[in-house]
């Protein structure tokens, strides 16, 4: 009775692993697909004075934004322009790609990993039964 009962949950655990690991590439892939190379830029009263566009925060990133009114007209060394202030008033964090793909990453390991310990408990289970 144990034997079948850890046989079930290594081939439910091999399943879930098999899932995890797929899913966590077709996730990642659709993420990555919605990616654009953005510079966050703080927006002040005297760059609209004078017309520039901002200050540049950090260096471009590639980020997913859903929001179009985050981006700014305009492109600096080829990067769309995100308001750094209309993201803080309305409580986005954009999603950077490199952040995707380290839990892609690492979730395909776990998954891996998981699938190994569960092929081992199958065949310890059946090693088991002869």
């Amino acid at each position: 009775m144990m034997r079948g009962c850890l046989r079930r949950l290594a081939w439910l655990g091999l399943a879930l692993a098999v899932l995890v690991y797929a899913g966590s590439r077709v996730i990642e892939d659709q993420l990555a697909s919605r990616a654009s190379l953005y510079q966050r830029v703080e927006v002040s009263a005297e760059s609209q004075l004078f017309g520039e566009k901002g200050t540049p925060i950090g260096t471009p990133q590639e980020m997913i934004i859903n929001d179009p009114k985050a981006i700014l007209p305009g492109e600096e060394h080829g990067a769309k322009l995100v308001d750094e202030k209309y993201l803080r008033e309305q409580g986005i964090y954009p999603l950077q790609l490199k952040t995707v793909r380290f839990f892609g990453h690492w979730s395909r390991i776990g998954a891996a990993v998981a699938a190994g310990v569960c092929v081992l408990l199958l065949f310890l289970a059946r090693k088991r039964g002869n």
